[in-house]
């Protein structure tokens, strides 16, 4: 155990949804001078050494939150000191780490804007209004204990300024980007025949308007065209569950859905940035998602950086992300008759398709890339260090 280094700088990232793509690109993607500097600490929610997690009766949550605790405490204790503490995760028992280093949170989301993204987060309300005030509350010391809180989107940041009472000066707004590493430009010029490829990437289902685009696909007149679904089998309507069946842990599978729909293809059991997932964002034609309910979108960032036109819901911070008509489509909420426009025509037209996908992949390169973004963060940390 190296008790001696003040300089380093811990990661502790949640290894759930979008959380654990994000810990792998960070990660590839640290800035070669500050990589001695760096240490990744991974919070997973389950086989810790937190003996009372494990108990018969347990609520899910509190073994949760107790495994996070738990690794999180070990990955500290590596050292005696550290520089600074970035934490991509959120629970009360982080409160006294929060206190007692120069953290930085990263997050997305604040009470009323999980409230505009209704009826998706409503999970999170469902609490008595008693105690509801009370995580509020909570939430926003854990907040103002922080250095900085470092957001993805400025409608998460004005959100968090709002719910939190947190000074301005301390919310840092740096846009996300994509792993340019595993996500090259793919030239399809030459793709003049055959069937356009759909690509839709999401795990919650619903919540990211994968019934939107199915409802869709049944009822256009529409031809020449194929889907792939991307997402989690216990998501899945009911009908189709029944065809996918149950994927094991570590397991993959693909299945058509004929004969109701035999130009569609569903894969479940694909992780963040495996050579199967990028396959299919290579054997792409389009990237869509008319997603519902979301702070940002690093699978749709993923596909502009392969040259996909993309569609994606115009919700939380997305619209942030893509120049509607340039870079990409943003999509009204609970549209479908804009989401069949905008396929109907890509359909149809490859150069237009061609044009999209260059001008998004120019943005990547530009500006919304991994690299870019960590160089900014660290340049803030970096910053307050020095004032400090």
């Amino acid at each position: 155990m190296d008790l001696a280094a003040p300089d380093k700088i811990g990661f502790l990232f949640h290894m759930g949804h979008g959380h654990y793509a994000q810990f792998l690109n960070f990660k590839e993607c640290c800035p070669p001078e500050e990589l001695a500097r760096t240490e990744w600490i991974p919070l997973t929610g389950d086989s810790s050494g937190d003996f009372l997690a494990k108990l018969p009766g347990m609520p899910q949550s509190i073994s949760y939150g107790r495994h996070q605790f738990w690794y999180a405490q070990q990955g500290i204790q590596r050292h005696k000191e550290w520089d600074a503490l970035f934490f991509a995760a959120m629970q009360v028992r982080f409160l006294p780490l929060l206190q007692r280093y120069r953290s930085y949170l990263y997050t997305d989301f604040s009470p009323s804007c999980k409230r505009e993204l209704a009826p998706w987060y409503d999970s999170a309300f469902r609490a008595p209004k008693p105690i509801q005030k009370l995580k509020e509350a909570t939430h926003g010391r854990l907040h103002r204990a922080c250095r900085g809180i470092f957001s993805m989107s400025q409608w998460s940041a004005d959100g968090i300024i709002k719910d939190y009472s947190v000074e301005p000066e301390r919310m840092h707004v740096v846009l996300p980007g994509a792993n340019l590493n595993h996500w090259p430009y793919v030239d399809r010029t030459d793709r003049t025949s055959g069937p356009v490829r759909i690509l839709f990437v999401g795990g919650e289902f619903p919540r990211k308007g994968g019934s939107l685009l199915l409802d869709w696909a049944e009822r256009t007149s529409a031809h020449n065209w194929e889907i792939d679904l991307v997402t989690w089998d216990n998501h899945l309507p009911e009908w189709i569950q029944k065809i996918v069946g149950k994927v094991g842990l570590g397991k993959q599978s693909t299945v058509s859905l004929a004969p109701r729909l035999p130009s569609v293809r569903v894969h479940c059991g694909l992780k963040a940035n495996t050579p199967e997932l990028m396959r299919l964002y290579e054997q792409a034609d389009i990237f869509c998602l008319p997603t519902e309910a979301d702070a940002s979108s690093i699978a749709g960032l993923e596909a502009m950086a392969s040259g996909l036109p993309a569609l994606v819901g115009a919700v939380g911070g997305i619209p942030e992300l893509i120049e509607d008509g340039i870079t990409g489509y943003l999509l009204p909420r609970g549209e479908p008759k804009t989401l069949a426009d905008r396929l109907e025509i890509l359909i149809s037209d490859a150069p237009l398709r061609h044009r999209v996908g260059l001008a998004a992949r120019k943005s990547c390169e530009d500006f919304f890339n991994v690299p870019r973004q960590m160089r900014e963060m660290f340049r803030i940390m970096n910053a307050d260090a020095d004032r400090s």
